[in-house]
Parts: structure tokens; C-alpha cells; sequence
């Protein structure tokens, strides 16, 4: 299902049984796995990754040459970014990436995640967070900079 007024780019692949809410910006060669919801004026830049199961709420930035795995959480007003020299040097277009978050990873509402970062597995991010190192698997991450903070309690792992 598309909602009203959302943007797809040609060179997209979109699975089965998702949603696109209204006003979702999403640009070219994009994969969208099965069963995602991407939320209201959620914007997904190009060549960005998603799997099945993923949730990405409302107002949340996915950068270009992001991936998330599948049953990722992406809360509400997330951003993403992928560079470091944010435009002024052409040394950055070999090393530009977006953050990798793996399976079953959930990120809290407006944190903001650095260049090329990987999200462990089941891993958590508190809302507010800023990332600026890889999170390892099943670990709670909080605070700016994001620190470990607790491991995720086992009832709640996938």
C-alpha cells in the first residue's frame, strides 16, 4: 500500500505486503524487503537497503548507502549520516557509507547515527542517542556520545 502524496524513484524494488505512508520520500535503486512499514515523510535516500520486517517511523532520515537488516525498529525522528567531510573534499567519495544496523536492532526516536557505523545485532539505542562507534550485538547503548549502558534483557530478544 502507497499512501497519498509519497515519492518513489524508478529503480526501486518494493516487496510484498508493506506500506508507504503518506508524504515518504524514496530514491532510486532502493531495496525494500517484504512486510515494512516505511511511516509519514520517512525519507530513504538512494541505494539504501531495507529487510523484511523493518519498521521505520514517522520523520526518520535514511541516508544513502545505508543498510538495515531485517526486524530492525527505527523510532520516530531518527537521522543517519554518511559524511565525514560533509562535501568538501573528494577523498570522501570513496569512503562515503551510511550506518549498517543489523537484525533486530532498535533505534530510539531522534538519535542520530555517524558515518559508517554497524549496530550490532539486538542491539538498543536509547532515544537521543548519538552514535559515534560500532554497538555491539545485545547491548543497550545511551547518551551523547552513546556508551554502553546495560545488556538487553533477555525477554526481549527476538
Amino acid at each position: 500500500m502507497v499512501g497519498a502524496f509519497a515519492v518513489i524513484y524508478a529503480g526501486t524494488a518494493i516487496g510484498a505486503h508493506g506500506l508507504i505512508a503518506d508524504h515518504a520520500f524514496i530514491r532510486e535503486r532502493c531495496t525494500i524487503g517484504d512486510y515494512v512499514i516505511i511511516g509519514r515523510g520517512v525519507s530513504l535516500e538512494n541505494q539504501v537497503s531495507v529487510g523484511d520486517y523493518t519498521k521505520i517511523q514517522t520523520g526518520s532520515y535514511i541516508t544513502a548507502y545505508s543498510t538495515l537488516e531485517a526486524y530492525v525498529f527505527i523510532a520516530p525522528m531518527v537521522t543517519t549520516t554518511n559524511d565525514n567531510y560533509m562535501g568538501r573534499t573528494e577523498k570522501r567519495l570513496q569512503q562515503i557509507k551510511g550506518p549498517t544496523i543489523k537484525r533486530g536492532a532498535r533505534v530510539g526516536g531522534g538519535s542520530i547515527l555517524l558515518p559508517g557505523i554497524i549496530i550490532g545485532e539486538e542491539a538498543f539505542i536509547a532515544a537521543g542517542a548519538v552514535v559515534t562507534r560500532d554497538v555491539p550485538p545485545g547491548q543497550v547503548y545511551k547518551g551523547m556520545p552513546a556508551k554502553y549502558f546495560k545488556d538487553v534483557p533477555s525477554e526481549e530478544l527476538l
